[in-house]
């Protein structure tokens, strides 16, 4: 099959390897221009562009795919199959209907739940011990189409979105390798999603990363999980932002705690009172600073007695 892959993310570049080192290596790989990045906003490469060109593949980079110059040279590869991973580009049905075959997504989570652009995170923060990767045909409504196959996996209950992502990531290229197969052997069969069951996904924005001590601490740990590495579950200390990496949940003896304050703080961590039990911070980061163990932060920073998280 003559295929053309469409990814820009790191999230993409697992089933990029996969395709290229088990007989499916794209006629052209699609990617988004290079773009800067960080606070002195320098031009960076794509990443998929690199391992494109590490894995010795051609690569194209259109500022916009659906424009006349690039859709005649994809016509004229003649592509059988599209597959996306990851591109970041909503495509219109010129593009979607030029593959015979039509074209395919790797999204990550069991559709119909979570469509949309933060699956990982939304799973995590709404406490599923159970998510996936579901390889489907792309339509124009946002992740609507029928689905060829699914690939469970459970969530750990220490993992965070970006632990869980990298997995994500790597299950894709597995999803899609055996997709790929069905395809090639014509038994690819799809199902019709139940839309009556569909739950969304929308961009997880940094204000969503906010912890409300008064939330039992469950809840605190889902929120620090979902948001790690990225936005960040935020809280402060006096006039200071903090952005809290990673702790657990610890019974709260006494309860006699007010949410955000601070029941100890030393090497062992910083147990919070929460609206029930303790959330006992292992990893903290000051904002724009780096990420330091709790005994760590407790060594370089004053803390009144009377401290509270809020």
């Amino acid at each position: 099959m003559r295929i053309v892959f469409f990814g820009s993310s790191d999230f993409a570049i697992p089933s990029l390897k996969a395709l290229k080192e088990n007989g499916f290596a794209p006629t052209l790989v699609v990617t988004k221009p290079d773009a800067p990045r960080g606070r002195g906003r320098k031009i960076y490469d794509s990443e998929v562009k690199l391992a494109a060109e590490e894995l010795s593949l051609p690569c194209e980079q259109p500022d916009d795919p659906h424009g006349a110059e690039f859709l005649a040279k994809l016509k004229a590869l003649k592509p059988d199959l599209g597959v996306v991973i990851s591109y970041g580009v909503i495509l219109k049905p010129e593009l979607l209907g030029m593959p015979p075959k039509g074209m395919i997504n790797a999204h990550a989570s069991l559709l119909p739940l979570y469509r949309g652009a933060a699956p990982i995170q939304r799973a995590i923060r709404d406490g599923h011990t159970e998510t996936g990767v579901t390889i489907m045909r792309i339509v124009d409504q946002l992740d609507a189409g029928d689905v060829l196959l699914k690939k469970e996996t459970p969530i750990d209950a220490r993992e965070n979105s970006g632990m869980l992502r990298d997995r994500l990531a790597d299950l894709s290229g597995v999803a899609l390798l055996e997709a790929l197969a069905l395809i090639q052997k014509g038994k690819d069969t799809y199902t019709p999603q139940d839309h009556t069951k569909a739950t969304y996904a929308p961009k997880v924005e940094k204000e969503h990363g906010v912890i409300n001590w008064k939330l039992p601490a469950k809840e605190v740990d889902l929120l620090v999980r979902a948001m790690t590495p990225k936005p960040g579950a935020q809280t402060r200390l006096g006039n200071k932002r903090f952005i809290v990496m990673d702790g657990f949940v610890e019974q709260d003896l006494y309860g006699m705690g007010i949410p955000g304050g601070l029941q100890s703080a030393g090497e062992e961590g910083i147990r919070v009172c929460t609206g029930k039990d303790l959330y006992r911070i292992t990893r903290i980061k000051p904002d724009n600073g780096r990420n330091m163990t709790a005994g760590e932060f407790v060594r370089g920073h004053h803390i009144a007695p009377d401290a509270r998280f809020g």
